[in-house]
């Protein structure tokens, strides 16, 4: 990957990726992009996903059985000379990266990405499905949607359910890249012991494994608002925009920790609900289990 010199005929090598962490939502992701941002020798984009090797798919979806479209919002990068210009900032770090969950369950942000990086590293973490499409609908209450009970929200042909089948997503990856450049770590891991994974991935992208990020931050916790009317106002986008441009800069921070207070632990999935999910999930989670070679059935279907 270019560092910002000279190619052939005098052309400038634009800084380009060299990892990406693929998703999956709900996984840890934000966490990802903090932790990973807090290395010396490490560059990421800005801000969390670009989203842009999904974009395409994402502006003429049509697969109704992927889950409903993504939100174009989301895609804050449409073009390729938009996608090198987003990494000019870069001075020489060793490793250059950006997190866009969106690539996981883009149909086609696999075949794209290998076109414009062949040497990419890609990195995802998976988290179990059931668990992740709770935290899903959390999410949902979160920014104040309206919704049903989780039983009924998440039935079998829900979007945050059909998310998590993951076997043919993965799959996209490993028919165009080479194991070796991916990197498949479990969000429980992640959760038990974030240092030893940061330690890891640094190794697998090529940096010092001995830096140590601060991992005690939790970013995007599962809560839930203790006023959803509250919590409705504060999480929209008009009154958002608004708020910065008429509240002082130095003010910001005490807005969002009036989101915060609003905010209190989630309630529990149901066993009932746990084990209906799981039983759909069974057979894509077995499938997955011998493609990213990891033992799923125990921390997944028998925990």
């Amino acid at each position: 990957m270019g560092k910002g010199g000279r190619g052939s005929a005098g052309e400038v090598d634009m800084t380009l990726p060299t990892f990406i962490v693929i998703g999956v939502a709900k996984a840890g992701t934000t966490s990802l992009y903090r932790y990973f941002d807090q290395h010396p020798d490490v560059f990421m984009y800005p801000e969390k996903g670009t989203n842009y090797f999904g974009y395409e798919d994402a502006r003429d979806w049509k697969w109704a059985d992927e889950g409903e479209p993504p939100l174009l919002r989301h895609f804050r990068v449409e073009t390729f000379e938009e996608y090198e210009a987003a990494f000019a900032s870069a001075s020489g770090e060793t490793a250059v990266g950006e997190v866009s969950p969106q690539y996981f369950r883009s149909p086609s942000a696999a075949e794209r990405m290998h076109a414009r990086l062949p040497d990419v590293q890609v990195i995802v973490s998976l988290r179990n499905p059931a668990e992740r499409a709770f935290s899903g609908y959390l999410m949902r209450i979160r920014r104040g949607e309206p919704v049903k009970s989780p039983s009924e929200d998440l039935s079998a042909d829900s979007s945050h359910v059909r998310e998590g089948f993951y076997y043919r997503r993965m799959k996209r990856y490993f028919d165009v890249f080479p194991r070796e450049q991916i990197k498949v770590l479990l969000f429980d891991d992640f959760r038990r012991d974030p240092a030893q994974v940061m330690n890891e991935l640094f190794s697998f992208i090529g940096v010092d494994p001995g830096f140590r990020p601060d991992t005690a931050p939790r970013h995007n916790p599962a809560n839930v608002p203790r006023s959803r009317i509250l919590n409705r106002l504060l999480y929209q986008p008009a009154v958002i925009r608004t708020a910065k441009a008429v509240v002082p800069e130095r003010l910001h921070g005490s807005a969002k920790k009036v989101r915060e207070v609003n905010l209190e632990e989630p309630p529990k999935m149901s066993p009932e609900l746990r084990s209906r999910l799981l039983a759909l999930y069974r057979e894509d989670i077995l499938n997955l289990e011998g493609l990213v070679q990891k033992d799923l059935s125990t921390v997944w279907l028998d925990a």
